[in-house]
């Protein structure tokens, strides 16, 4: 980074930190303040030699940014090595010399009223370090001060709500740490129950609180491998990772039970990772007929009843079962059970990367001249049929070259490495280095599909490798195709393309070197072997293909991906499954964008466009404010091809299917005495507008005005409590919000439709009661 943009991150910092003080925020002021002197002090160190008037602005800038961190040392350490630096001008001399004086000041006055001077936190030191973003640390800030003052504990879980590939790990340990800071002493990580997302894990975390551990402020540890902690160990900060499986979760719960007891009297935080994934389960006992909880949902709470002082928070990017959950289970006369709630008090937003690549980029409406236009590329249902199941009949070896059965895959191959030599050239023309890319292959759960695949894909390279050895025309044809069809997305990016014949030549050496290196993945041992150091699918040459089915989705980083060939299709979607398949999502350049292709059939990107739709109007509800009462949408499609989960995650679920023709009206109530309902009823007719009330027209009036007719109408009626009629009056305003403010177009945003008739009896079918 160059001054230029160490100034500017630190201005946004400081421009936050200000706000926070007018919000009477002091504390996270101070933190703010301390990470924007960091990156100030971070942008003397770039600064040429021959600018000292700019020198002296950004010491008495970093200098006073400390002093208002109240960093006195660190403050103290700057300016005094400033004015020993002769580049200094005399305005900043004297700037620099009257902060020292309020330092001193500060600091004694301090010391005489017994104030110990405040350090920077962790997370402001890991912010710094990381470089989070001012979005990002508001964020981890506003989380933790949720947990704080809304019940979070076994209770009532909080949310952090990120996108598929959108930095939720760093979100959440940026959250630890800055609940270490606000008196937190242990926090447990639970993950997907595989080695390779919990070591993966493990590494990250030891890898960003490096600098901790070295200090001995805290550890991190991997509940399988974890010694037996002494009491000085037990004095730090602890950091566990455990896998959501059951020897995993057994050993946490003796190491709060019976091991290390008096843990469970310490504060702390559960992040359950995935939270959606085995953490929620319901299934049907075959003997009693009674609902069970699967068997890692019940360790979970367990662990939860267990800790005296617990804070719970869920992650995930595929909210929708934990969104479905009633606020408590009801426990049954008689039944042996008693369900933690699993829907969350809260939902925190996580920010999106400004280069994050998503739906909106693979499924939104994009023009010619946009890239995106030309990410995505059909498949044959055919095609995929073909590869799911090996037969050599239908896919012959002497096909491989021209055969029409998996012509899709044979382009997406050539496109791959095209791809990868036209992004490397054009990086090198700009004086960068050259980098190693992806892609990936994802039709079938099963092993024998996956082999299969990989035996018609090293097909296909060994016969475009003989064919370029004997000058075969129809190798040029494929390279000229793929050619024309990556110039129009990168020339529509703004981006200049490489002339044909380096790339054609390139391409083919990448072809008969053999460069490309094919990996099946398809169990946990697979991937730990394919991680690199920093816990990502290790790309070992430019061209890296993993073929493979679930083991690739949830929390496993495939870098630099440039190529999804997409094949799973069930009859019908669940939304929560099928997004965390999306491994093409995630922060990526626009110029990568630009040579990437998806290829799927029309039925998958029909179902996939429906689900971002869905997703995104969920999230949008979300910024928006339309779920403050309460009640979450989740919107499915009328055709049934897309559910949002798997039944089994919302057995005890209370569900309302709002369908088009359906009406939410209560029934079974009776009208409250006259002399207590007439005023009201005035008060009603008035808000109603005369050109509605028995003109059979309906009319539109603002929301909130609709929203208070339907409080009045409320009070007016009357319910036996021991009916088994009852009406949600919180879920119809809900409604009536939602369809108002999301659902709507946005120019019709805002207004309810009235319509008001008079002197009528309507009767409910197979009912006595009238509305």
């Amino acid at each position: 980074m160059s001054w230029l943009k160490w100034h500017n991150t630190s201005e946004e910092f400081a421009r936050a930190a200000h706000q926070s003080l007018l919000r009477g925020h002091w504390v996270r002021a101070r933190q703010l303040f301390a990470i924007a002197a960091s990156h100030e002090k971070r942008a003397l160190e770039f600064l040429d030699q021959d600018k000292p008037r700019t020198f002296g602005i950004t010491a008495v800038s970093a200098t006073a940014l400390n002093y208002k961190a109240a960093l006195l040392d660190p403050a103290e350490a700057l300016s005094l090595k400033a004015l020993e630096d002769e580049r200094l001008p005399g305005f900043a001399r004297e700037q620099l010399e009257d902060l020292l004086g309020s330092i001193n000041e500060l600091r004694t006055k301090r010391n005489a009223e017994g104030d110990a001077i405040m350090e920077p936190g962790l997370y402001e030191q890991l912010a710094a370090q990381r470089g989070d973003s001012t979005d990002l640390i508001s964020c981890v800030y506003d989380v933790v001060s949720k947990l704080k003052t809304i019940e979070t504990d076994e209770n009532r879980p909080g949310m952090l709500l990120g996108n598929i590939q959108s930095g939720k790990t760093r979100g959440f340990i940026g959250t630890i740490a800055a609940a270490f800071d606000e008196g937190f002493d242990i926090a447990i990580i639970l993950t997907k129950g595989t080695k390779a997302l919990s070591e993966q894990t493990v590494m990250r975390l030891r890898d960003d609180f490096k600098a901790f551990r070295d200090q001995d402020l805290l550890d991190v540890h991997d509940i399988m491998s974890m010694p037996e902690l002494n009491q000085w160990e037990i004095e730090r900060k602890l950091v566990i990772v455990a896998k959501k499986q059951k020897y995993n979760l057994d050993r946490v719960l003796k190491l709060f039970m019976e091991t290390r007891p008096e843990l469970a009297g310490k504060r702390v935080l559960i992040v359950d990772d995935e939270a959606d994934l085995a953490s929620i389960r319901f299934t049907v006992s075959r003997h009693d007929k009674e609902i069970e909880q699967g068997k890692i949902a019940e360790q979970i709470d367990e662990l939860r009843k267990e800790i005296t002082s617990c804070a719970y928070l869920q992650v995930t990017a595929t909210p929708y079962s934990l969104y479905l959950q009633p606020e408590d289970y009801e426990s049954l006369p008689g039944s042996n059970f008693v369900f933690l709630p699993k829907r969350p008090a809260f939902t925190e937003l996580l920010p999106i990367h400004p280069n994050y690549v998503g739906g909106d980029q693979y499924f939104g409406d994009h023009e010619e001249d946009q890239p995106e236009h030309y990410l995505w590329k059909e498949v044959p249902t055919d095609e995929l049929d073909a590869l799911r199941k090996a037969d050599r009949r239908v896919i012959r070896s002497d096909s491989y070259l021209e055969g029409s059965k998996i012509e899709t895959l044979r382009y997406a191959i050539v496109a791959f490495v095209v791809g990868v030599v036209v992004r490397n050239q054009q990086l090198r023309a700009t004086g960068k280095l050259s980098k190693k890319f992806s892609l990936i292959v994802h039709i079938e759960t099963k092993k024998s599909a996956q082999s299969w695949q990989k035996e018609v894909f090293d097909g296909i390279l060994d016969a475009l490798q003989e064919a370029i050895r004997r000058n075969d025309p129809v190798v040029d044809r494929l390279l000229r195709s793929v050619y024309d069809d990556l110039t129009r997305s990168v020339e529509a990016a703004g981006l200049s393309m490489p002339l044909y014949d380096p790339i054609a030549k390139a391409s083919k050496e990448a072809f008969v070197k053999k460069y490309l290196t094919v990996e099946k993945v398809n169990s946990d041992n697979d991937v730990k072997k394919l991680l690199d150091e920093s816990a990502e699918l290790k790309l070992r040459t430019p061209y890296n293909v993993f073929i493979g089915g679930q083991i690739l989705d949830r929390g496993i980083t495939v870098p630099n991906l440039i190529g999804f060939y997409y094949g799973r299709s069930p009859k019908r979607m669940q939304q929560d499954t099928v997004l965390q398949h999306s491994r093409m999502y995630g922060a990526r350049p626009r110029e990568d964008l630009a040579v990437t292709r998806f290829y799927t059939s029309i039925h998958n990107h029909e179902c996939l466009k429906k689900i971002h739709e869905f997703d995104s109007a969920l999230r949008e509800a979300f910024e928006s404010g339309a779920h403050e009462r309460g009640v979450a949408f989740i919107q499915t499609d009328a055709k049934h091809r897309i559910r949002p989960c798997a039944p089994s995650k919302i057995m005890m679920t209370d569900q309302t299917t709002i369908r088009p023709g359906r009406s939410l009206v209560p029934v079974g109530f009776q009208s409250g005495p006259k002399s207590r309902i007439a005023p009201i009823v005035a008060e009603i007719r008035k808000l109603i507008p005369s050109a509605a009330l028995g003109t059979s027209k309906p009319q539109k009036v603002e929301l909130k005005k609709a929203i208070q007719i339907v409080e009045l109408i409320e009070t007016t009626l009357e319910f036996k409590p021991q009916d088994e009629y009852g009406f949600d009056w919180n879920g119809l305003k809900a409604a009536i919000e939602y369809f108002s403010n999301i659902a709507a177009p946005e120019s019709e945003r805002g207004g309810v439709w009235i319509l008001a008739e008079e002197d009528r009896m309507l009767r409910i079918r197979s009912s006595r009661q009238c509305l």
